[in-house]
């Protein structure tokens, strides 16, 4: 989907080629569950859900400019299949299992999502993580190792968008952003 499909106002958005990839990695073709961190302007959860028609998909959003821009974008592109939730992660989750999880922003809550979707996330299930501070994925790299998370990957995505400059063009670059995702693969003990 294009950015520009999207109602937007101050809360930062997951951009379209990230988001792509991002969904790409959550691997959800055959997915039932899918839990949205740190919603934002609800981008990933609504692409999501448009092309996933029978994934069931929980945003959480504790900005109240977020939680109004999600439910005007839900609303926009009439979905029924996005549970909405004010709060803050991991604590206001619903305490049930997700085949996929993607966090869009943590809330400087980071340890505590991973400590909940290494236990809440199906087998097999798939964590995808974006950052545009090297540090937070650093952090989360160790943080999915302690918790048993496997087949843990990073890329960093870097876009340029081609924009006039008087009579020439020149490509303006977005900010990088770090895209971590990781398994969820069965312990043998």
């Amino acid at each position: 989907m294009r950015d520009d499909e999207f109602l937007r106002n101050k809360v930062p958005m997951t951009k379209s080629e990230v988001r792509a990839i991002s969904i790409d990695k959550l691997e959800l073709s055959d997915k039932n569950t899918f839990l949205d961190i740190g919603a934002g302007t609800g981008s990933v959860s609504v692409q999501a859900a448009r092309e996933f028609p029978n994934l069931n998909v929980t945003a959480i959003e504790m900005n109240d400019a977020g939680i109004n821009i999600i439910k005007q974008n839900i609303n926009k592109f009439n979905l029924h299949n996005i549970n909405l939730i004010k709060g803050i992660a991991p604590q206001d989750i619903p305490n049930q299992k997700y085949d996929a999880i993607f966090v869009g922003g943590s809330g400087a809550q980071l340890d505590g999502i991973i400590k909940f979707a290494s236990t809440h996330l199906t087998v097999n299930g798939t964590i995808v993580l974006n950052f545009i501070l090297f540090e937070n994925a650093m952090q989360v790299e160790k943080l999915l190792t302690a918790a048993g998370f496997k087949k843990i990957e990073m890329v960093e995505v870097g876009v340029l968008r081609w924009h006039q400059l008087g009579r020439g063009h020149f490509f303006k670059p977005n900010n990088p952003t770090i895209i971590v995702n990781a398994k969820n693969i069965e312990r043998i003990d």
